[in-house]
């Protein structure tokens, strides 16, 4: 079985050998139907409800324990609804490209047109920027309790990858509605992720999108070369990120100063 190297090729690849046809319609319909029921059941929970109240109540401690403001933005976070070709795209990273064990299925099986809504723990994401960089440590234990107070599954861990991507992300798990590819009803739960990061790393990740989706579809044979290839973008990007989490840790090392009065103000 040869490996499929683009999505195209992926795509024709899927259908014939795993019964997926991610080209059909009826897929992308039952995936948007489906996306559609999850976002209607999770926005109206009492978690997204009162999340913007608990999200207030942390402002009030971080000001209070470090007199500086804690979020970007006071409104609540807007839940999204990872696209269609979105979720097709992923599925050749998980069922290709990241799977190891190619042409074998992927430890959780294949991603196929029948679970592509369900596979997924970020079909359903928000995120939270923050000022600072002790910001999001200090949303993810908040959000942990404000969901254990709910009696909601929670998660959380730190992401610090090689290419320079920094945030903590922490899923909650939700019961939702489903549709099977009869449309008949059926119940579930699912995840949905929330990226807490930080005002920097913010800014750049909005920079670089276009060129992270291009890359993240390249097989890459050898991972670390890039690291010496400082002619290309990706060198410059990923050296950019860590540069900017380091300026990020002196920020916070000077605001911590001047609020101990280590640091004179004038």
């Amino acid at each position: 079985m040869s490996v499929p190297k683009t999505l195209d090729e992926y795509i024709v690849w899927a259908a014939e050998n795993i019964g997926s046809d991610f080209a059909d319609s009826k897929s992308k319909r039952f995936y948007e139907v489906n996306l559609s029921n999850f976002f209607n059941s999770i926005s109206e929970h009492a978690f997204f409800r009162g999340l913007n109240i608990e999200l207030e109540k942390a402002e009030t401690e971080y000001r209070s324990a470090t007199n500086s403001e804690l979020l970007m933005e006071k409104s609540t976070p807007r839940l999204l609804q990872k696209p269609y070709s979105s979720a097709v795209d992923k599925s050749f990273r998980v069922n290709v490209l990241w799977n190891t064990s190619f042409p074998e299925q992927p430890k959780r099986g294949w991603v196929t047109t029948d679970n592509l809504p369900f596979y997924f723990n970020d079909t359903i994401r928000c995120c939270i920027v923050c000022k600072f960089i002790d910001g999001p440590r200090f949303v993810t234990d908040r959000l942990m309790t404000y969901a254990k107070s709910l009696g909601l599954d929670r998660r959380r861990y730190s992401q610090e990858r090689d290419d320079g991507y920094y945030a903590h992300h922490y899923y909650v798990r939700f019961p939702v509605k489903t549709v099977d590819k009869n449309w008949r009803e059926n119940e579930t739960d699912i995840e949905v992720e929330v990226q807490v990061t930080t005002q920097l790393q913010d800014v750049l990740r909005s920079l670089t999108h276009t060129f992270y989706q291009a890359n993240r579809l390249t097989p890459d044979e050898d991972s670390s070369k890039w690291k010496w290839d400082f002619a290309s973008n990706r060198f410059r990007v990923g050296y950019l990120s860590h540069t900017l989490h380091l300026l990020e840790s002196i920020i916070l090392q000077s605001r911590n100063e001047v609020a101990s009065g280590k640091t004179k103000v004038d």
